[in-house]
């Protein structure tokens, strides 16, 4: 939590001054092209740019009966419409991109694999010990069918739980208003062996530590499969709100866990976000 509040913090810090920053050069605005000029010779039109702070709401471990809050700052940015670092992936590049129809893109990054802390949730995960946070590597795949939009994307974590996991969505989006925008996307998740192991599983010095689980192993297969909707309200040119809520719904192995108390859960997501 610590080093949570500490990235919250320093989001705010970058947001307000930033923010107030290109206000005064009036970048986003008629005088943008004047606010580059006084930069420099660097193309700023170049940069796509939206940071701000969020937050998510959710269990602890997937289908584990404790919740909670975790702020974290909005990052999402994008140059040339190649290279970009954001919160969902990381940090990547696309080596395909074709933006005439149908659309279609593929790409690396280098991301983040979540953790788990005993300490959460020391009573619904007594004995597990904790699973190191990790750099893990994505590859991912992009494209329009009709108007759906399909992704798949491919993560091996590089230390921590050490699976592998890949994730199918099918999504749309539209408008509702000139300034709301929302989408739909149904999706499944398969998680190798090592992944389910690691957040289901309880291995036999586990149980010698746990006054609550037996020994359980866990084996490889789909994980869960869900829908998720997000909606983008614009508040201002600059200004946006933006809200996610996704239910889950665990399958194989990981629901048949012990360590599970809900096969089913949600998880809730706002932010406030400003765009350069």
């Amino acid at each position: 939590m610590k080093k949570l509040m500490i990235a919250l913090l320093a989001a705010c810090t970058i947001l307000g001054s930033t923010a107030a920053y290109a206000e005064e050069r009036g970048w986003g605005n008629a005088s943008y092209e004047q606010g580059e000029e006084e930069m420099g010779t660097r193309n700023w039109k170049d940069w796509d740019v939206t940071v701000g702070i969020s937050g998510e709401y959710g269990p602890v471990s997937p289908g584990v009966d404790k919740t909670e809050f975790d702020a974290l700052p909005y990052v999402d940015i994008e140059y040339k419409d190649r290279y970009f670092l954001n919160f969902e992936r990381g940090l990547g590049a696309y080596l395909l991109r074709s933006e005439d129809e149908p659309e279609y893109a593929f790409g690396v990054a280098v991301g983040y694999a979540e953790g788990r802390d005993e300490s959460d949730a020391r009573t619904e995960l007594d004995g597990l010990g904790d699973i190191d946070g990790a750099a893990e590597v994505v590859l991912f795949a992009e494209g329009e069918i009709g108007f759906v939009e399909v992704e798949l994307e491919v993560a091996k974590a590089v230390g921590g739980h050490d699976g592998l996991t890949a994730e199918l969505s099918a999504g749309v989006d539209a408008p509702v208003t000139d300034r709301l925008f929302v989408g739909v996307a149904p999706f499944i998740t398969y998680a190798d062996g090592k992944y389910t192991q690691s957040f289901y599983g309880v291995s036999a010095s586990q149980a010698a530590n746990s006054a609550t689980y037996s020994q359980y192993d866990a084996d490889g297969g789909f994980e869960n499969y869900g829908v998720e909707l997000e909606a983008n309200y614009k508040i201002t040119q600059n200004w946006s709100a933006i809200t996610s809520a996704s239910y889950t719904r665990l399958l194989g192995d990981a629901k048949d866990s012990p360590i599970v108390d809900n096969e089913g859960f949600f998880s809730v997501g706002v932010g406030l976000a400003y765009t350069f």
